[in-house]
Order: C-alpha cells, then sequence, then structure tokens
C-alpha cells in the first residue's frame, strides 16, 4: 500500500489485528488516516470510508479491515454501487476475529467462538456489482490494488491471509 496509494488519499482503518500492521507497515507521507480510537468499534472501517467519500468525493478512498468487521456492514457494499462511490476495500481474511483470539489468549485462555465462516468476499463485490479480486498469494497483490484503484466506482481486494499472522 505504501508504494500504490496515493498521497491525497483518506484511509479508513477498521479495528483488529490488521490495524496494528497497518500502523506498523505503512509509511503515511500526506494520506489522511481515519481510525475508530479501538472503543468496541469493530465495523468502523467501511461505513467510514463510505463517510469519507461523501465528504471528500474528489479524493481517492480506501477502506483497510478485516472480515469479521467488513462482515457487520458487508450490505453497504450494495449502496457503494447504487452511488457510485469511488471506495477501494482491502479486506483482511483470516477466517477469524484475530483480535478477539489474541486477547483470549494473552489472558491464558482457551480460544472460543473466534472463528469464522466466510464467503468469497471477491465474488461476492462482483454479485454486488463491485469490481472485486481475491488474492492467495503476496505476489498477486500489488497488480490486484493496483487495478482496484485505477478501478472507477467501488473496488474490493480480498486477500486471503494465515490466521496466525494478522
Amino acid at each position: 500500500m505504501t508504494r500504490l496509494v496515493p498521497e491525497n488519499a483518506v484511509i479508513a482503518v477498521d479495528v483488529g489485528n490488521h490495524a496494528y500492521s497497518f500502523g506498523r507497515y505503512f509509511e503515511c507521507t500526506h494520506q489522511s488516516v481515519l481510525m475508530s480510537g479501538y472503543l468496541g468499534s469493530i465495523g468502523f472501517g467501511f461505513p467510514a470510508a463510505m463517510g469519507a467519500w461523501a465528504a471528500a468525493p474528489e479524493r481517492p478512498i480506501l477502506a483497510v479491515t478485516g472480515d469479521g468487521g467488513f462482515g457487520q456492514y458487508l450490505a453497504e457494499l450494495t449502496t457503494a454501487v447504487k452511488y457510485a462511490m469511488n471506495i477501494t476495500h482491502v479486506l483482511l481474511d483470516n477466517s477469524s476475529l484475530g483480535k478477539i483470539s489474541k486477547e483470549q489468549r494473552a489472558a491464558h485462555f482457551e480460544v472460543w467462538q473466534t472463528s469464522l465462516h466466510n464467503p468469497d468476499f471477491s465474488e461476492y463485490a462482483r454479485l454486488c456489482g463491485a469490481h472485486g479480486v481475491r488474492v492467495d498469494d503476496r505476489g498477486g497483490l500489488d497488480d490486484a490494488l493496483a487495478g482496484a484503484l485505477a478501478h472507477e466506482g467501488p473496488a474490493l481486494v480480498h486477500v486471503v491471509t494465515d490466521p496466525e499472522l494478522v
């Protein structure tokens, strides 16, 4: 993302392990970053990106979410399609509520009820009328993100990750 995201972009980042990775690895230059403050606000990322688009439709808008957060608001993709919202969504799918699993382990509890049964989110995006691409290997990530950023209208990059890494 550091190599491809335009300097004038607004990036809405959801709550979860992916937010830690975003904070550690994304080298912000002049982009605006929206974060919720982590007060139990899983699901913030995509709706926040929609709000950013409404406020500044001339700027590149991105959402960075996990599968758990996006799962709470995935029907809003149809709203983004209806209004041709130019939002590029990077969705990291580890098939779990990874942050909750990590907290359970840290408290020396068994991991309980954090696995998710997800659809192919790229196919879901296409069914809704958006651009959707699935990435199963890091070698395809740059091309997938570049294509999504170039797309006019909603685009979703579904990045399938190892549950232990994100």
